[in-house]
């Protein structure tokens, strides 16, 4: 009882990490791939990509995250969902999200339209919807009401030119950059940080170790900095920065584009390996574009 009541009281936290690298993770592996595999294509409109993942501690199944990209001419919306399964779900509080990002995709750049989340935890969910201006400001809605602590507000100024997590990763998605050289401000609708993913080596993966994919690997961490919205205490470095997540890249069979297809984090918990479960890319359907409406 006493490793429950641990691991229920600090999950919702590193969970909360967990599924923003996540969603970071997910944008990432639509980058272009030119500065590590040979020059790709673009991935073209009318195309369904579609990656799943399954997450362990000590081998045990402890959560699963699965994002579909829809690429309608300039359109794009991009939907992730996450949730704790076998031992975490069993030793811990209910954690469970979903999230939607849209927008246009253009040549000049990302212009996001909105985006929004939806929370489970314990017996209450809430909402979190946001709508671009344009201007690096946005409106937001939260339901229930959400009146921030005064010593954990997180100002207009600090909010300006950050994303909600999934515009976040399909900001540098969408815009071909390379997958391990740039900074993703996030504002999660409670907290402020940004993620900064950087090249840290390559490596190849052992036989057998992803299922499609074989030889050699980039590797990349993501380091999060706190900026706002966090307790005096959460604002001073932990375990998340002193062992920065990795993330290794590789393309695929069918689809040239690196894809993170591993992905390692120290967690209160014990560490969390991530990988890629099954993808697939497909062109898409009359289902699909109903599928992109609000």
């Amino acid at each position: 009882m006493k490793q429950r009541a641990t691991i229920a009281r600090r999950s919702p936290g590193a969970s909360a990490t967990i599924a923003a690298t996540t969603i970071v993770a997910f944008g990432l592996s639509l980058h272009d791939g030119a500065a590590w595999a040979q020059a790709s294509a673009p991935i073209g409109t009318g195309r369904v990509v579609s990656l799943e993942y399954e997450f362990t501690v000590g081998g045990l199944r402890a959560f699963r995250a699965e994002g579909v990209l829809r690429l309608d001419g300039e359109r794009y919306v991009v939907d992730s969902k996450f949730s704790k399964e076998g031992l975490i779900a069993a030793l811990s509080s209910t954690f469970n999200g979903a999230n939607r990002a849209w927008g246009l995709a253009r040549p000049q750049g990302l212009r996001p339209l909105g985006g929004w989340s939806w929370i489970q935890f314990r017996d209450t969910t809430r909402t979190w919807q946001v709508g671009y201006r344009g201007d690096g400001s946005y409106r937001e809605e939260h339901k229930p009401p959400f009146a921030p602590r005064s010593d954990r507000t997180v100002t207009s100024a600090q909010k300006h030119d950050a994303f909600d997590p999934l515009t976040a990763a399909v900001s540098g998605a969408l815009a071909g950059r390379n997958p391990c050289d740039r900074t993703y401000p996030v504002f999660d609708s409670k907290r402020r940080f940004d993620v900064t993913v950087r090249a840290i080596g390559v490596e190849a993966l052992t036989e057998g170790e992803i299922k499609g994919v074989a030889g050699q690997t980039l590797v990349c961490e993501a380091v999060m900095k706190r900026i706002a919205g966090y307790d005096a205490e959460r604002m001073k470095q932990d375990a998340y920065e002193k062992r920065a997540p990795k993330l290794w890249f590789a393309t695929l069979n069918g689809f040239d584009r690196l894809v993170p297809v591993k992905m390692e984090m120290a967690t209160s918990f014990g560490t969390l390996l991530g990988k890629l479960k099954s993808y697939n890319v497909r062109p898409m359907t009359p289902e699909d574009r109903v599928a992109m409406n609000p």
